[in-house]
């Protein structure tokens, strides 16, 4: 059984645990194949236009950093991804009956990319009331997720230490990113062993919203993608609103900061000319 006392005691402990064949191989490539459409299909930006409902997407190399697709192709995941499974992981995990609140899709490029900076998830949402057990995230594996093409690391039970201090820095993408001092890193793996969590396709890993996570940009010869399932605790409405607004204002903060990256990029192009 996919459910175990020692599934939920891994979990507690370290605050991840890791799951295989959560998807087939072949249902990897099928989605797979639904994303690489779904991105064809977009037309892509150029790097002096700034889409302000999707400011992350607006300063990209080959294609967009986040992928989220619409209604109609969300539905066709459904035919190769159980998601009343995930939720039922979830659900058991957390010991709350927990719902799908967004799905989204993560590119790697080869060669290419930002790494992404250690941070923890409530960072982002800034909602001091929400309890662990309100969100839990899903990290799905859909090719082969080792060490050389950027895999998560996690602090090992860095969940336990509550929220802490993270500030604001720019990646060369010019995208903003929260992250906690490397002071306050150091100090956290002298505690908390930095572990390397390598997956095969179709297998997944499920993590505690307050653990401390990254990974490094990909150096393999291959494209990477992988999946992000995110879930709520059911009905839980406030916090559903509370995370709305923090999105709207982060929104807001990266247009600003990508309205002024695009000015200097443009400043430099007229330079060279």
């Amino acid at each position: 059984m996919f459910l175990s006392k020692t599934k939920l005691s891994q979990y507690n402990k370290n605050g991840y645990v890791c799951f295989d064949n959560i998807i087939s191989k072949t249902n990897c490539s099928k989605v797979r194949e639904i994303v690489k459409k779904f991105q064809s299909q977009k037309k892509k930006k150029k790097i002096n236009q700034l889409d302000k409902n999707h400011p992350f997407s607006s300063i990209t190399s080959n294609s967009d950093k986040v992928v989220i697709l619409d209604n109609k192709n969300n539905e066709k995941l459904n035919n190769f991804i159980n998601f009343k499974k995930i939720q039922k992981i979830a659900s058991f995990l957390t010991k709350s009956e927990m719902s799908l609140w967004f799905k989204k899709f993560y590119p790697k490029h080869s060669f290419d990319g930002d790494n992404e900076f250690y941070h923890q998830d409530y960072a982002y949402h800034k909602d001091k009331e929400a309890k662990n057990k309100e969100y839990i995230q899903c990290f799905i594996a859909l090719e082969n997720h080792m060490l050389g093409s950027g895999c998560l690391r996690v602090f090992k039970g860095s969940h336990k230490l509550g929220l802490i201090k993270h500030h604001t820095v720019m990646t060369r993408n010019g995208v903003s990113k929260l992250t906690p001092s490397s002071h306050d890193l150091k100090k956290i793996s002298k505690k908390n062993k930095l572990t390397n969590l390598e997956l095969r396709a179709g297998s997944c890993v499920f993590f505690n919203y307050n653990l401390i996570h990254g990974s490094s940009s990909n150096a393999s010869i291959s494209d990477q993608l992988r999946m992000i399932v995110q879930l709520i605790k059911k009905d839980n409405k406030k916090n559903i609103i509370i995370n709305k607004n923090v999105w709207r204002k982060r929104n807001q903060m990266e247009i600003k900061m990508l309205e002024k990256f695009i000015k200097v990029k443009k400043k430099l192009g007229q330079a060279k000319n």
